[in-house]
């Protein structure tokens, strides 16, 4: 079983379906979008079964209920749609139950590094970089989740290593939103340790790689030339800091939400689905625009929950507040929660150690009521 495990979540995490439906076309993008599923119901059909994850399947059953109601494109496809991410769903939540903090981070890890081989090994003329995750965006979130991760490792080696490579390969992507949530993990590590603030250190010896590497096989990257530009002191104006910021994104879709507030715009109308074009990007306005105020609603509860939870257990699980900050924010930049099978799996793995750290605590205090009877 653990040969299936591995295998099963080296698919998801590692987006292996997608990345080979772009190398090598549509057939073996299927299959292997197809295995993965029938992978994840082997494995939940031959492990203990256990309770579903019911928070994310009502969330789920309304989102495409109400969002199926005004969808305009293929019937077939949106049933397809529909189905394969709830099996995903079901038994997906039975293989986060078995893998611990160190396993997903050494898949995060290696994930990473397709970013940063890519870099060295396929330079590109359009200068950001994304390894197995197509967009280099979804790969500044895999950096950011496997970089949040390490702090819930007991090897130093093994932190120190993936913090590195994970830092590296999120500033290859070119992307502000792992930038930004980069430095605010950092001041929240020092909660931590103070002794963390070495890792900024280690940032100002990873702009050092980035510059090697350009200079090795050059960046070729807008962003880049700003950076230079800010450590050599050169003016660079905020216009170009800004450019093609999510807020003009997001507000081009404002209209459409409050058209139909209530029970949205359908399935894919958000998210560039079907004819629709350019998607949201952002996860919370997608659910809204799509099906309306009672999935977002609950959305909001769902993420608030993970977040107010991880606080509680701070002291005893730090990894797990940086890593539902890490998906929370990326989620405004970004509308494939339901797509990305790596982004929901990130929510489900940061809500199983919660329960886990809940059910512990339950015990203890249960085995210290006993002893005081």
């Amino acid at each position: 079983m653990k040969i299936l495990k591995y295998i099963t979540l080296s698919l998801i995490v590692l987006n292996i379906p997608s990345v080979s439906l772009v190398a090598y076309g549509g057939g073996v993008g299927s299959l292997l979008s197809y295995s993965t599923i029938l992978a994840l119901t082997l494995f939940y059909f031959f492990e203990k079964k256990t309770s579903p994850n019911w928070f994310l399947l009502i969330i789920s059953i309304l989102f495409f209920m109400i969002g199926g109601l005004q969808y305009v494109g293929f019937t077939t496809q949106f049933f397809m749609d529909t189905i394969k991410y709830f099996i995903y769903l079901i038994c997906g939540y039975g293989l986060v139950k078995h893998i611990n903090t160190a396993e997903y981070n050494f898949f995060l890890v290696i994930g990473a590094l397709t970013i940063a081989l890519e870099a060295v090994l396929f330079t590109s003329d359009f200068g950001r970089y994304s390894g197995f995750y197509i967009k280099p965006n979804e790969a500044g979130f895999v950096c950011i989740t496997g970089y949040a991760t390490t702090y819930g490792l007991k090897n130093a080696g093994a932190k120190l290593t993936g913090q590195f490579i994970c830092t590296l390969a999120g500033l290859l992507t070119f992307s502000r939103t792992f930038i930004v949530i980069w430095l605010l993990l950092n001041v929240i590590s020092l909660k931590i340790s103070i002794k963390n603030i070495r890792i900024f250190g280690l940032g100002f010896l990873i702009i050092s790689t980035l510059f090697f590497i350009d200079e090795v096989v050059g960046l070729n990257n807008p962003r880049f030339e700003q950076l230079k530009g800010i450590v050599n002191n050169e003016e660079v104006s905020s216009e170009e800091l800004s450019e093609d910021s999510r807020e003009d994104t997001w507000a081009r879709f404002y209209d459409k939400i409050f058209d139909s507030p209530i029970i949205g715009n359908g399935y894919g109308s958000f998210s560039g689905k079907e004819g629709h074009g350019l998607g949201v990007h952002n996860s919370y306005l997608m659910v809204l625009g799509e099906a309306g105020i009672l999935p977002f609603i609950l959305f909001l509860i769902y993420i608030g929950y993970l977040l107010t939870m991880s606080i509680i257990y701070f002291n005893k699980k730090p990894n797990l507040v940086m890593q539902i900050i890490a998906l929370s924010l990326f989620l405004m930049a970004n509308h494939n929660f339901f797509t990305f099978y790596y982004v929901s799996f990130a929510a489900m793995w940061i809500q199983y150690q919660l329960y886990l750290c809940k059910t512990e605590d339950d015990k203890n205090e249960l085995v210290m009521a006993t002893e005081n009877s």
